[in-house]
């Protein structure tokens, strides 16, 4: 009995199929690559949402913050803060959507890294449209400001600023300023109204001259008075010249 083998023939792709093919892989590859890229290359957040925005502004650090829910707007004065200084600290909170907040308002004052600090809880009074809150710092460096509030859930909000060091008092300044002038005065004065002391003699010829003149000198025996007076002559004109 002859065998009869059967030959199955396979598909043969065309080459146009390939080529689409080849092509779709790469557009595929080229799309995930270029998605991969995007999300690399897309920066981060700049600010963290529990920031709260500080920036000087008409003699004061104005604060502000904002969400999908609220927004916060402050202020605290005097625009530097200084040691030793009360600090004025004034807030709104305000909600987009739903009833108006109405607080209380937790504020703390805090060194940079400190555990606790001046903690204050504050409502709104009668009337008024801002909670307001008053502290001293009692030293120098950076502040953490806290501001607590609940609406919908509890918020814990933050604001950084620097305390500087009192500067010199202004009486300080003027009193200096005033002994110097009444010193340039009293000089001026005493140098005009000074007795001029150049023609007085010097205390040592004046002592000379308060002293008693000395006795002649006593003459020889045998001479006369006029061989003393001729002797003597020549003392007298020490600058006349000689006639030898």
């Amino acid at each position: 009995m002859v065998g009869v083998s059967t030959n199955h023939l396979r598909r043969r792709t065309e080459p146009w199929q390939s080529c689409l093919d080849a092509l779709w892989r790469l557009a595929l590859c080229a799309s995930l690559l270029a998605g991969v890229t995007a999300s690399a290359a897309e920066p981060a957040p700049t600010r963290q949402q529990d920031r709260i925005n500080v920036e000087r502004r008409n003699n004061v650090l104005e604060l502000s913050w904002s969400d999908t829910e609220e927004r916060l707007q402050g202020s605290i004065l005097p625009d530097t803060p200084r040691e030793g200084v009360p600090v004025q600290v004034t807030l709104h909170v305000g909600s987009f959507d739903g009833e108006a907040f109405d607080g209380p308002v937790t504020l703390t004052l805090r060194e940079a890294g400190a555990p606790h600090g001046q903690t204050v809880t504050v409502k709104r009074e009668k009337g008024a449209v801002n909670w307001r809150a008053e502290f001293t710092p009692q030293t120098t460096g950076l502040y953490q400001l806290d501001v607590g509030f609940r609406t919908t859930h509890h918020k814990s909000l933050h604001a950084d600023f620097e305390v500087t060091s009192p500067p010199v008092p202004r009486f300080f300044l003027w009193a200096i300023v005033g002994l110097a002038a009444t010193a340039a005065v009293g000089f001026g004065i005493r140098s005009i109204v000074r007795k001029d002391l150049s023609n007085e003699p010097h205390p040592i010829l004046a002592e000379l001259a308060a002293q008693p003149p000395a006795p002649p000198a006593p003459t020889a025996e045998g001479s006369s008075p006029a061989s003393a007076t001729a002797e003597a002559a020549p003392a007298a004109d020490p600058e006349k010249p000689s006639t030898l």
